[in-house]
């Protein structure tokens, strides 16, 4: 239910249909026809449920196996109803989560450079900076309690969830998806290449003070995994 920079581009040239889905939840609902055919004060229950509808029946006309999409954690919070609907349609949860010191150093290396990510065309950066120990320390252990709480949160609500890694998906990316096409119960495939890159090949060399930071890591009881 998220905006993309892919799917934005085909929302400006006027199509309906997305690659490999739909319109964006806010977009679709802000649709002249969505807005007609519901009356003002519908519950955002209704409007979840009916654009999860269609956008199923979509994927079942396209001859497609399965339908699935990306959600963050915050649209939960932000879409209260929104795991009650996913829980009646008996939708199923892939967890995909990482190696959380990792994680945090890729943000915070990200944010001192102001990009996030970057296609196999663009040139590698070689940049190096420091890591704030202190901030570095309360991220981790903040991202390690928004996991926990993610992972209990779709227990707790009765869903299947199969939990995958970024570092499962960089060591073999086809055992990757393997593990889940079994969990859902579809016909394997072998997907194309990202057209994306690793943003940090070298952490050692990336981070400035890599040796502070990997003690760091180890007095919280934690593996700095490349």
């Amino acid at each position: 239910m998220e905006v993309t920079e892919k799917n934005a581009r085909h929302i400006k040239r006027g199509k309906s249909q997305l690659w490999g889905g739909y319109l964006p939840f806010d977009y679709w609902r802000a649709e002249p026809c969505n807005q007609e055919l519901f009356p003002c004060g519908v519950p955002e229950r209704e409007w979840v449920s009916r654009y999860l509808l269609e956008a199923e029946q979509l994927a079942e006309q396209s001859g497609m196996q399965g339908f699935g999409f990306k959600l963050l954690s915050h649209h939960l919070d932000e879409r209260g109803s929104l795991l009650e609907v996913l829980r009646e349609r008996t939708y199923r949860a892939i967890y995909l989560t990482r190696n959380v010191p990792r994680q945090v150093i890729s943000g915070m290396i990200a944010g001192k450079r102001g990009k996030y990510n970057s296609t196999q065309l663009e040139p590698e950066d070689r940049s190096r900076h420091p890591i704030d120990l202190e901030k570095f320390k309360t991220l981790v252990r903040w991202e390690l309690a928004c996991v926990d709480s993610d992972i209990q949160r779709m227990k707790d609500n009765g869903f299947e969830t199969c939990v995958v890694t970024y570092e499962d998906f960089c060591a073999d990316r086809q055992a990757f998806f393997r593990q889940f096409f079994e969990f859902l119960g579809l016909s394997p495939e072998n997907l194309d290449e990202s057209d994306f890159k690793v943003m940090i090949k070298d952490v050692a060399h990336t981070v400035e003070n890599y040796d502070e930071v990997v003690e760091c890591v180890r007095s919280m009881g934690l593996e700095l995994k490349a």
